[in-house]
């Protein structure tokens, strides 16, 4: 396999992995935090408060559950065979993968481009730092 296809396919899993706004999430939050790891439960709780607007600490009960289910059933294992975390399911933690830092990038120059061509809007991505390309 020529080097071209090989970031073809490394590429291909990478956007198919940002398909899911969860996914982007668990991509956001490692990428900003200091931790080598984070438990799956933080990453569960911090995105049931996104989506349901509210401060952390009250993300609880179905929201954090429904998350916490999908993150460990689906999500987290389509980010680690897109080598984009390194996922422990007997540890229940999550660390950065190889490819954390392009799917991050990715991420950035997407909205960077949704905000181009669709003037100042930028979806709400749930809190999310997103650096303006004005700025």
């Amino acid at each position: 396999m020529s080097g071209s296809e090989d970031l073809s396919s490394v590429l291909s899993e990478v956007y198919h992995a940002l398909s899911a706004p969860r996914r982007c999430h668990v991509i956001q939050l490692l990428a900003k935090g200091d931790e080598d790891s984070l438990p799956v439960r933080t990453l569960a709780r911090e995105i049931a408060a996104i989506e349901e607007d509210v401060p952390p600490d009250c993300a609880t009960g179905e929201p954090y559950r429904n998350v916490y289910n999908a993150l460990s059933q689906t999500h987290l294992s389509t980010l680690s065979e897109a080598g984009i975390i390194i996922y422990d399911s007997d540890r229940q933690t999550v660390a950065a993968g190889p490819n954390l830092d392009i799917a991050a990038l990715l991420i950035v120059l997407n909205q960077a481009t949704y905000q181009t061509l669709h003037g100042d809007s930028i979806p709400d991505l749930g809190g999310l730092d997103v650096p303006s390309i004005t700025d």
